[in-house]
């Protein structure tokens, strides 16, 4: 009886709880839509890391740090034996030079990275290379990323000088011709860095047999001379960035829900103070203020389940589309983000569930919360409409 009460009660309230229902669908909506855009950049943020550079970790020789490229030249050792037998779709063998371009008469320090052209476990668009000779000829091929080469102003075919420093501390310089212009979705391996094949470099440095690092599939135990660099530390950096954009989401989600939250509590207040003569006839027919109380309170629940119904009926559709155009972050293209294409949702049901649950529960708290005058009511105040002011 009380259920089909609150169910005709929130029928003929009509456009005011039409929009009620509406506004917590969106509001649910809107909160599974930002975690799950979330989610699938962070996901795909790190698998780009992964299949660029990461892998599954590197073998790295002991002291070598990125940011200090004044020591690059004495941090490099040929490749241990116990790393020399993988096959070449399970390692990538890798080495690093300080070295300087002139390009249009200016000097551009940068890094030279060799790698192993036979190698399959890194997905880097550096076919040309390996199309190219072994010899060096009167020119070495290299490969630049979009973003290096906007900032030195080179493009497919230019010829430049770059010099470098071998072994043994003779500066030597020769003519480098860019053989294309890739697409790098991953600026730590794009932006300051020139690519060359690992034969190439090590032959003009005389670092015969050596590298720097050797990213792996898989880790294969501890290698004499060399100290292995987790997944985690290698990505240090974007976690702990990542790590703050969940923060922000989690603020944006607590508001959401607040607004929800106000939205049913306004609504509530406006049905107590409007409805006092029907609470009044009520409670004059023998219903006691807890079962009246009980009414109201189901009105917000079955608000909250009509919401959630809006929001499957329209969300549904609208992620179904959104997954097949994607989010596109282009504008992202100058930032430290390794995500440069388009991007998708990747909706976990434990977060939507769990934000529908918080959601609902949220909406019959404020549903309860403005009911409680009901019990301090007198029944013939509420017939005259004076009870509550």
């Amino acid at each position: 009886m009380i259920l089909d009460m609150a169910f005709k009660n929130l029928i003929r309230q009509g456009m005011r709880s039409l929009l009620n229902v509406l506004v917590t669908a969106l509001i649910i909506i809107a909160i599974i839509f930002a975690l799950s855009l979330l989610n699938g950049f962070q996901a795909q943020a790190l698998r780009n890391m992964s299949t660029t550079d990461v892998a599954g970790g590197h073998y790295r020789v002991p002291g070598f740090d990125i940011l200090t490229p004044t020591e690059w030249e004495d941090l490099t050792l040929p490749v241990p034996q116990a790393l020399r037998h993988l096959p070449h779709s399970e390692k990538a063998e890798v080495l690093v030079q300080q070295g300087q371009l002139f390009p249009n008469r200016r000097l551009f320090p940068v890094q030279l990275r060799g790698i192993n052209i036979d190698q399959s476990l890194l997905d880097l668009p550096l076919h040309t290379l390996k199309n190219g000779r072994m010899e060096i000829g009167e020119t070495i091929p290299v490969v630049l990323g979009k973003q290096m080469a906007k900032k030195a102003h080179l493009t497919v075919g230019d010829t430049v000088v770059l010099k470098w420093r071998d072994k043994f501390g003779a500066v030597d310089a020769l003519d480098v011709r860019v053989m294309d212009v890739a697409p790098m979705i991953n600026p730590r391996i794009d932006e300051g860095v020139v690519w060359m094949r690992l034969d190439h470099l090590r032959q003009i440095t005389q670092r015969a047999g050596e590298v720097t690092w050797v990213a792996v599939k898989r880790p294969v135990g501890p290698v004499a001379g060399f100290e292995f660099q987790t997944v985690e530390n290698l990505m240090a950096d974007l976690l702990t960035l990542l790590k703050h954009d969940r923060r922000n989401t989690r603020i944006l989600w607590f508001f959401l829900i607040a607004l929800a939250g106000i939205s049913v509590f306004n609504t509530q207040i406006l049905n107590v103070f409007k409805r006092q003569k029907e609470i009044g006839t009520l409670m004059a027919l023998g219903m006691t203020s807890k079962k009246i109380i009980r009414l109201f309170s189901l009105e917000g629940i079955l608000t909250a389940l009509m919401a959630i119904v809006a929001a499957a009926v329209l969300g549904v559709p609208f992620f179904i589309w959104f997954q097949g155009v994607g989010f596109d972050i282009s504008h992202l293209s100058e930032t430290g983000f390794p995500v440069r294409e388009k991007i998708f949702l990747d909706i976990k049901m434990a977060e939507v569930v769990y934000s529908t649950l918080v959601t609902v529960g949220i909406m019959v708290l404020m549903s309860w919360l403005p009911v409680r005058k009901v019990a301090r009511l007198e029944p013939t105040q509420a017939l005259r409409g004076r009870a509550i002011t």
